[in-house]
């Protein structure tokens, strides 16, 4: 690309002036404002035509819309370590990919309400540094040269707002970049967007009054999950190929799951994780992590490595140092461990499907499966609930009500589920004894089983109906037990996926599971169409990777690589 043509697409992409608001007490104001500035900054010529929004189904929009040429489409459909080699071997520029990724980055937005801020004309610069590095020294500046990196709302970085979701941080700036920011930025990363999270983080979905609700690009109806879902919904269309998340209850791996790409949740401390917003901080009963969400298993790894080469425990003291051992020997017979059901809620009928499916293949391939008794879930799902609100909520209600705003349907759900009294400090430390008996008890049941693996449902559901994802503990329970877990895809809901072809194996389990039955009901194929099927697969701590090596083998076996 010319210097020229450079010159021409940043003027395209600068922003248009914005009259002040008057602010009122109103939050929607605050919201009308933010959400204004957001659609501002895409380009009148990435504006996608109302009537290509009206499919369900827009997973292929980026693909199909005409936007983007057919030399950005082959740099979007690539694995971001397959287009950092393209880019090391000078088939592409910094600039023209980051120009390819602002192009499908605004595209679904347009589809999904996926973005929370547009950093267009930053990244075009930063770009074409890397491109005059590139030019002056004959090699990449890093390993991570050029790649456009999409970030979490509520992860720092430097003179953008980082919000949670919350009215009342609408104009807080972070004054510096995360540690991961930093160490992503200095490894020759370009950030071009920051993504939707939704109010206070605490949902499995991505809704807030300030940014309003994130669609499922497979299926609008439903949710791309939370609270990492403005990331799932962005990298599903490729307006992103990685992308930073968190998760302290499941917000990596539920998005990735309801979007049919790959999510890694490490055990807390082993990559950085300050520099973030967020109601209770310096609360460590139970701590969130920051975590890979990709299009393939190849690049979590990537992440991982680039991340840890830097030595980030020198940096956050509260990091163990582990550097990333990058040959790890997988067993070619693995033990598996499998989870059908938790106990608590009983899957929906596309995961038990996907699941017994991958089960007979991984058994004809030779692995070793085992049924996972699960009696303790109960009590590790009941135990992480109640240290997620020691203070019974009293600090999420005092920063909505500082901006005004009243809870969204579902951190109003979970609000009410709290217990409204606040723990003690002694008791806080009993409910700390109870979470270590019970992951002792879980040791215990690994070493008697002997198994290398867990597997497991993401979640009791596909992708949710927005407003219906209200249980976490196929996920939360390894936030609990801080084990490394993590996503892959294995199909798309089915026709055949009915609670008569899949029946229950086990009765009502509870209030929650006949919630979950009744979400699905008899029209359950149809509601959730087009949505993925993924599983989770689970390690013990410290653990990823030799997790991501036994995922690995797994998926080559159900691919019949084997």
């Amino acid at each position: 690309m010319t210097v020229t043509s450079l010159e021409t697409e940043k003027n395209e992409l600068r922003i248009p002036t914005i009259s002040k608001l008057h602010i009122l007490p109103d939050w929607k104001n605050v919201a009308a404002r933010r959400r204004d500035e957001i659609s501002s900054k895409i380009p009148s010529h990435y504006t996608i035509s109302p009537e290509l929004l009206k499919s369900k189904n827009l997973s292929n929009l980026v693909q199909t819309c005409g936007i983007l040429t057919q030399r950005e489409l082959s740099i979007v459909s690539l694995s971001a370590t397959n287009l950092l080699e393209a880019i090391r071997d000078k088939l592409y520029t910094a600039v023209e990919v980051t120009i390819a990724f602002c192009k499908s980055s605004a595209i679904a937005h347009q589809a999904t309400n996926c973005l929370a801020l547009i950093m267009y004309e930053e990244a075009l610069s930063a770009a074409a540094e890397l491109d005059e590095y590139m030019a002056l020294h004959g090699k990449p500046k890093g390993p991570l040269h050029g790649l456009p990196i999409s970030v979490k709302e509520h992860v720092f970085l430097e003179g953008t707002s980082a919000t949670s979701g919350f009215i009342a941080w609408a104009d807080e700036v972070s004054p510096v970049d995360s540690l991961i920011v930093q160490v992503l930025r200095d490894a020759g990363a370009v950030f071009h967007v920051k993504t939707t999270n939704p109010q206070g983080l605490m949902a499995l979905e991505t809704e807030s009054n300030l940014y309003g609700t994130t669609t499922n690009p497979y299926n609008t109806n439903l949710t791309p999950g939370g609270s990492s879902g403005g990331e799932s919904a962005l990298i599903a269309m490729r307006g992103s190929l990685l992308g930073i998340g968190t998760d302290i209850g499941g917000s990596i791996r539920v998005p990735a799951a309801f979007c049919g790409l790959y999510g890694l949740k490490p055990s807390v401390a082993r990559l950085p994780h300050g520099g973030l917003s967020g109601a209770h901080g310096g609360m460590e009963n139970i701590i969130g992590c920051v975590g890979p969400i990709a299009t393939c298993l190849e690049d979590m790894r990537l992440f991982c490595k680039v991340t840890l080469d830097s030595e980030p425990w020198l940096y956050e003291p509260s990091l163990v140092e582990i550097p990333w051992k990058s040959s790890i020997n997988t067993p070619k017979t693995l033990r598996i461990g499998v989870i059908y059901h938790d106990g608590i809620v009983h899957p929906h009928p596309s995961i038990t499907r996907g699941l017994r499916k991958t089960v007979a293949s991984l058994e004809e391939a030779g692995h070793i499966i085992i049924p996972w008794e699960s009696e303790l879930h109960r009590d590790l799902t009941s135990c992480i609930d109640k240290m997620y609100f020691l203070d019974g909520g009293a600090e999420y209600r005092d920063i909505m009500s500082a901006g005004n705003e009243s809870a969204s349907p579902l951190m109003q759900w979970i609000l009410d589920r709290a217990d409204s009294t606040p723990y003690t400090a002694a008791e806080t430390w009993k409910l700390n004894m109870l979470r270590n008996a019970l992951q002792a008890a879980y040791a215990h049941q690994w070493n008697e089983s002997g198994i290398d693996v867990l597997l497991c449902p993401a979640n009791a559901s596909v992708a949710s109906a927005h407003g219906e994802s209200t249980y976490w503990g196929y996920s939360s329970v390894f936030n609990i037990l801080d084990y490394s877990a993590a996503i892959f895809p294995v199909g798309k809901v089915e026709n055949g996926d009915t609670l008569a072809e899949y029946p229950r194996t086990q009765g009502l389990m509870g209030e929650e599971d006949a919630r979950y039955e009744n979400y699905f009901g008899e029209n359950g194929p149809e509601k959730y169409r087009d949505a993925p099927v993924s599983l989770q697969l689970v390690t013990r701590r410290y653990r990823e990777e030799a997790l991501l090596g036994m995922m690995e083998r797994i998926v080559e076996d159900l691919k019949g690589k084997r």
